[in-house]
């Protein structure tokens, strides 16, 4: 706009030059700046809503079929990319879906385990996670960093002109690693310049889906003026075809709001995928609409305000709300709407509508009738014994003899009430039903002083877990954590077991391409290891699925005809297991 009034302005000193040829000059000058300048909003624009198509090829040599989709719901996140099947197998080559960069490697226990980031030059990342190697060049980079810091675990963000990476060049073979239940390739697509995560699907690769999404239930809320909801109350359903359910009528009034559970399938899989778009009428009058198209990884937690967590808690089940809970900020909304709806007239219909991201559509039917009863809900007090109302705009700090809570405003986004009770070995902070959207801070003190005392978690179900083994110079464990529950004070006393895996001491092993060890600790879990050959550190990898910690002879060993291997393996609190064998290898 500023360029347009600057234009307007020296347009009416231009026509007052005689010099026609320096008048055309000056005039062709601006007009070509003015041009520049709507090319670069309209490239601005269109890049917020279009994406380009064929970019990005097959990040695999065989059909894309997947196992999990963008935006599928998880314990405590959104998927943030897409699974693609492997054939049940590790080993598959994986390529870059376009030229570029490696900007970033990630080599972790757990999370993405070996995970490669390209950037590439139309200002898009993928990435390639769960891999089980790297090609050459990769591998080699990565390792000579992994010897020079003796660690497996790595985060390593290279420059542009380290790595490059040509359109369909191999990167790496598919594999199992970090917290993946089974061989697959998870494949992400970011915008560069803030990691936003993006739906792949965007982007148009070729996946054959031809099915409609399926409904397993819906659900109506009563909602007050404060919109608190009481619920849910089932809603009999009745599948018309493939793309249509109905209802009985039901009978409502006031405010209300739905949710509902489904899934989607593609053609090549049986798998139960994510839904990717809401939207809910009331009388064809749109009351919310949401699509996984894009978020940001910070906001990923606020899936526990999409779902009913109350209903997850207590049956395991998720259900999609179709109106926004409190503190319910998620980005993947479109526009202002609520989702609450009022019911007023005699007769109403509320439609909902899902799809996937090629088109295909299920509908429901809800007609109403205005039941014309006030709506009165009533807190229910017996979900738990409560002591502490917790007001949201607060910070809390709850002092006792041998413990304290930090609690800090907005953790649970809404008001709730806790049953907070202190014992000389333990402390509860209790409702299973409320999220956590902060950590708080717990600080007990070890009164016991042994050898290997940690403070333990016992959840909801009775299950229990390590928290922490960290004390202050006041012998105080400290813990920031999202998880209520009893904390208590343990004690492991137990070294870490380690057996030979696939050899016995002293045997030969020239024709073994790797060795391998188990290593477990049954309380409090595996901290660290770490392994010498011949009095020099080698990388192993540690697989803690299978308990397992292996090396691949290569380079790095240099061989003996008798070998000394030394491994040393320590647990949470600090239990220490250290073994020394004997291999031969010609």
């Amino acid at each position: 706009m500023q360029s347009l009034i600057s234009f307007y302005f020296k347009l009416k000193i231009l026509v007052q030059i005689d010099n026609k040829y320096l008048l055309r000059n000056i005039i062709f000058r601006e007009m070509k700046k003015i041009f520049l300048l709507f090319l670069f909003l309209s490239i601005n624009l269109n890049s917020q809503t279009n994406f380009p198509k064929n970019y990005f090829s097959n990040p695999l040599d065989i059909d894309l079929i997947l196992n999990g989709t963008f935006g599928e719901l998880r314990s405590s996140h959104f998927h943030s990319g897409l699974d693609f099947k492997t054939q049940f197998k590790e080993g598959l080559n994986i390529y870059s879906a376009a030229e570029g960069y490696v900007s970033r490697i990630s080599i972790k226990h757990g999370g993405f385990g070996k995970a490669i980031y390209i950037n590439h030059p139309n200002g898009y990342t993928t990435v390639y996670a769960h891999l089980k190697s790297f090609n050459d060049e990769i591998e080699n980079y990565i390792k000579k960093l992994q010897y020079e810091k003796q660690t497996y675990q790595i985060e390593k963000y290279l420059k542009k002109d380290v790595l490059k990476i040509k359109r369909k060049q191999i990167i790496g073979k598919s594999g199992n690693t970090g917290s993946s239940s089974g061989p697959h390739l998870h494949f992400e697509t970011r915008k560069t310049s803030n990691q936003k995560a993006l739906n792949p699907k965007l982007f148009d690769f070729k996946i054959k889906d031809n099915r409609h999404p399926i409904i397993n239930s819906a659900f109506i809320y009563k909602i007050d003026s404060l919109n608190n909801y009481k619920g849910p109350d089932k809603i009999k359903l009745k599948k018309i075809n493939d793309s249509l359910y109905e209802s009985n009528t039901i009978e409502a009034s006031g405010k209300v709001g739905f949710g509902i559970s489904g899934f989607d399938r593609q053609d090549l899989a049986y798998n139960k995928n994510g839904i990717y778009n809401y939207t809910a009428f009331l009388n064809n009058n749109k009351s919310i609409e949401f699509k996984f198209d894009e978020f940001y990884f910070q906001e990923s937690i606020k899936i526990k305000t999409l779902i009913d967590y109350e209903y997850y808690i207590k049956n395991k089940k998720r259900i999609i709300k179709l109106f926004k809970d409190k503190g319910n900020d998620l980005s993947v909304y479109s526009g202002n709407l609520s989702g609450f709806v009022d019911i007023v007239g005699k007769k109403s219909e509320y439609l909902i509508e899902i799809s996937d991201i090629a088109g295909n559509k299920t509908k429901i039917k809800i007609p109403i009738l205005n039941s014309i009863k006030e709506t009165k809900l009533k807190n229910d007090e017996n979900l738990i014994e409560s002591n502490k109302k917790i007001k949201n705009d607060l910070d809390y700090n709850f002092n006792f003899k041998n413990s304290k809570i930090q609690i800090p405003k907005n953790t649970f986004l809404k008001d709730v009430k806790l049953n907070i009770k202190n014992f000389e070995d333990s402390i509860k902070i209790e409702n299973p039903y409320v999220p956590l959207f902060k950590n708080i801070k717990i600080d007990f003190l070890n009164n016991k002083n042994s050898k290997g005392d940690y403070l333990a978690y016992r959840n909801f179900d009775g299950v229990e877990s390590f928290a922490s083994s960290k004390l202050d110079n006041k012998n105080y464990f400290n813990l920031k954590t999202k998880s209520l529950g009893t904390y208590f004070i343990k004690t492991d006393s137990i070294n870490p077991i380690i057996k030979p895996n696939n050899f016995n001491n002293g045997d030969w092993m020239s024709k073994k391409e790797l060795i391998k060890f188990t290593i477990l600790d049954k309380e409090t879990g595996i901290k660290s290891y770490q392994v010498k050959i011949n009095d020099k550190w080698i990388l192993f990898e540690y697989e803690y699925k299978k308990n397992e910690l292996f090396y691949r002879f290569d380079s790095y060993f240099k061989n003996n005809r008798e070998n000394k291997i030394e491994i040393t393996v320590e647990d949470m609190v600090g239990n220490k297991t250290e073994k020394i064998f004997t291999f031969y290898r010609d």
